[in-house]
């Protein structure tokens, strides 16, 4: 009798664990290698496109002769500008549609691809002359695409890296960042159309006080009118 108990517990043990293995490769490996095999097929489709630009240099510009995003519009005429942020992760290409949705699951190519493409918002002008422009990026597991932003909740992470680049209409711009918002997806600071200066004074006035914290700049600094 006490052999087929023991038989039995063994078969237990031996069905729970095969039970566990495969739960783990449907709900945690499969996902977490389709997840990296988008990833890498997004990243090297980016790699091929990355614009030739030092931004180290003090005024970074490409070659006069052509737009430093020629490549990548080439490649997808959706592309408006190109962001990046020195000793991040954070080099992407922007791309803007007439909606936002196609890139939250698309590839460049028109793939699709969890990762998206990180986008601006349809409401805002493509060349980012606009008073608000909103960049929208996933946020993934092992700092992929877009997930580097929470590293700016550190005041001291945003002090050592205050300066980015973006590269719209042509020009190779600086960007400041100023402050850290973690706000929820109804918050009015996603607004994009302002008619009045009155309307935009107010924005930065919600902007500053939803702002977790922000850095060397105040309301005032900041430009109001277009």
């Amino acid at each position: 009798m006490r052999k087929y108990l023991i038989a039995a517990a063994m078969l237990i043990v031996c069905t729970a664990v095969i039970y566990a293995g495969l739960r783990y490769r449907k709900d945690v490996y499969l996902p977490e290698k389709e997840l990296q095999e988008d990833y890498e097929r997004l990243t090297e489709e980016i790699d091929n496109i990355r614009p030739d630009i030092h931004f180290e240099d003090e005024n970074p510009a490409s070659d006069e002769n052509n737009s430093p995003l020629e490549k990548a519009e080439n490649y997808n005429s959706d592309i408006v500008g190109w962001i990046k942020i020195p000793e991040t992760n954070i080099d992407y290409p922007i791309v803007q549609s007439d909606d936002n949705d196609y890139y939250l699951h698309h590839a460049l190519d028109g793939s699709d691809n969890q990762l998206g493409v990180p986008f601006l918002d349809c409401r805002c002008l493509p060349d980012f002359s606009g008073f608000n422009s909103i960049v929208y990026g996933h946020h993934f597991s092992g700092m992929r695409m877009f997930a580097q932003i929470f590293s700016f909740k550190e005041r001291s992470f945003l002090e050592q890296h205050n300066i980015g680049y973006l590269i719209a209409n042509d020009e190779v711009k600086k960007i400041s960042f100023f402050a850290y918002l973690n706000i929820k997806s109804n918050s009015p600071i996603y607004h994009t159309v302002f008619l009045t200066e009155n309307e935009r004074e107010d924005y930065l006035k919600t902007l500053f006080s939803e702002a977790a914290f922000t850095e060397n700049y105040e309301k005032e600094d900041l430009v109001i009118s277009t």
